[in-house]
């Protein structure tokens, strides 16, 4: 009954999220915005468990319309993103597709942007040696920094956090 509750909660508060994300006043993109990006990332678990685990991402993403900006200091905008990731850990390797939303919030002309989002993932195995993440669906989210070079270069740096939310017996996250 608890973990049903919880799910219940999470479901709702991630369609609060989004239905009033959607109706906060969007303004259009404006003509100089790059409204698709690609890129590469990868990265490795940093935990105390028996297993750890290294991370090779490609991510496509797509700016959309929905924009704030507030005293030409405070820029918000979103984007979907769908990203195809290898999983190695535990001497197995699988693999896995993310579909989600991010929130990208800068300051006037600033190269930085701060990045928060989340997505839904699929894992073509869920057991990797000792750990079992319960089941093929998790949850994805993640905090980060980018730092723009130029127009079409940046490094991005994030912590991420998968987790099945409780929807199976066991939980990893």
């Amino acid at each position: 009954m608890v973990r049903k509750s919880l799910v219940c909660r999470s479901l709702l508060l991630t369609l609060v999220v989004i239905v009033g994300s959607c109706f906060y006043g969007p303004s259009v993109v404006r003509a100089d915005e790059t409204l698709w990006e690609m890129g590469a990332q990868g990265g490795w678990s940093y935990n105390d468990d028996e297993e750890s685990f290294n991370q090779a991402d490609i991510i496509v993403a797509y700016r959309l319309p929905l924009q704030w900006q507030r005293w030409d200091v405070l820029n918000a905008s979103t984007r979907l993103t769908g990203m195809v990731s290898v999983l190695d850990g535990g001497g197995d390797t699988g693999l896995l597709g993310t579909l989600g939303l991010e929130l990208l919030i800068g300051l006037g002309d600033s190269p930085f942007e701060f990045r928060t989002g989340g997505g839904a993932t699929l894992m073509s195995r869920y057991k990797y040696g000792d750990e079992d993440f319960g089941g093929a669906f998790q949850f994805t989210s993640h905090l980060g920094l980018e730092y723009h070079f130029l127009e079409s270069l940046s490094a991005f740096t994030r912590i991420q956090h998968m987790s099945n939310a409780g929807i199976y017996s066991r939980t990893r996250g």
